[in-house]
């Protein structure tokens, strides 16, 4: 047993019996009655290149089947992500830099990155450096190959990598994202919430621009990633609840940050996405035109809030404009 051959995700031989092929998956959809499954199967579970051959997850495609025999409208799920710690990625998250986590952007949104491939690389040298990091999430599932090219001048391999299904990115959008604002959670917040709290808009857009500028923003084209990003952050405000999504007025605003006496001050903040760096300003300028116009604000001043601050907060990508009024100036 001194020259064992191993077979990796790169070899050509046996590349086909690592997973189930195309044809394996049609056939057990057929067997199954499932053929109106087979985009789902392709979408969340397909993807992986070894060798030449492209497969599917073979656990996943197993546990999805069984789940579909017992419940035909049973929804997709990350099957594999259940099965790891993912404590590789979590080691990737703990150590990126800017660069990094402009990477990880990339991927989630469909990019592709390039890196060196080493197969020799030992479990003892994963956390040596970042590009074995990559390498070693490469060979345990995380990416799709999708090109190759020798460096001759150093006689290096790089590989171009993507993630490679539905199944995947839904790991990095909410493992990813959490171990993020895990991080963020720890940064003392005090200099934001006595911006927040003090109308100081200049300070609370510096803060917000400095924590976004620390996490990744994958969803920057919704309002939603933003609001749960900054709902998460104000829920630290001591002495105060924040509700979110409430139906106030004759609409739904985005968030009330209301203090436990009602002696002081309440807040109604509406977030806007602007497509351009140009259009923040009008961006918040009409969030805070929306509080007046469906009246959010009746809410808190029916519940006996005298002092209603209102808050109108526009983002583009990572950099983002607040404009602040009180209630009773509208």
């Amino acid at each position: 047993m001194n020259n064992l051959e191993i077979i990796s995700i790169l070899n050509k031989n046996y590349d086909e019996y690592f997973g189930f092929t195309n044809g394996e998956v049609e056939k057990l959809c057929r067997d199954f009655g499932m053929e109106d499954r087979l985009d789902i199967f392709q979408s969340w579970y397909n993807g992986y290149v070894f060798g030449n051959a492209n497969v599917f997850n073979p656990w996943s495609i197993i546990r999805y089947v069984k789940d579909l025999l017992a419940d035909r409208d049973e929804f997709p799920s990350s099957y594999w992500a259940n099965t790891s710690s993912n404590s590789i990625v979590r080691s990737l998250i703990d150590r990126a830099d800017r660069d990094v986590k402009d990477e990880i952007e990339l991927l989630i949104a469909g990019g592709t990155i390039e890196k060196p491939v080493h197969e020799d690389i030992t479990y003892d040298e994963v956390y040596a450096s970042m590009d074995n990091l990559w390498n070693f999430m490469f060979f345990t599932g995380y990416f799709r190959k999708v090109g190759e090219r020798m460096d001759e001048r150093n006689d290096q391999r790089y590989l171009t990598l993507k993630i490679p299904n539905r199944e995947v990115r839904y790991i990095f959008r909410t493992k990813v994202l959490g171990w993020f604002d895990e991080q963020i959670k720890k940064r003392d917040q005090t200099s934001l919430f006595r911006a927040f709290l003090g109308q100081d808009v200049e300070t609370v857009r510096e803060e917000i621009e400095d924590m976004l500028m620390q996490t990744i923003s994958f969803y920057d084209a919704y309002e939603s990633f933003y609001h749960g990003f900054l709902a998460g952050i104000l829920y630290g405000i001591d002495g105060y609840v924040v509700k979110s999504n409430r139906e106030g007025g004759t609409g739904r605003t985005d968030l009330f940050i209301k203090p436990v006496s009602r002696r002081k001050t309440a807040y109604v903040v509406e977030f806007k996405v602007a497509k351009t760096y140009r259009e923040l300003a009008g961006r918040a300028e009409g969030a805070l035109a929306q509080i007046a116009e469906k009246a959010y604000a009746r809410e808190l001043v029916d519940d006996g809030y005298e002092s209603v601050v209102c808050y109108g907060v526009a983002f583009f990508g990572k950099d983002c404009e607040v404009r602040v009024m009180q209630a009773s100036s509208f």
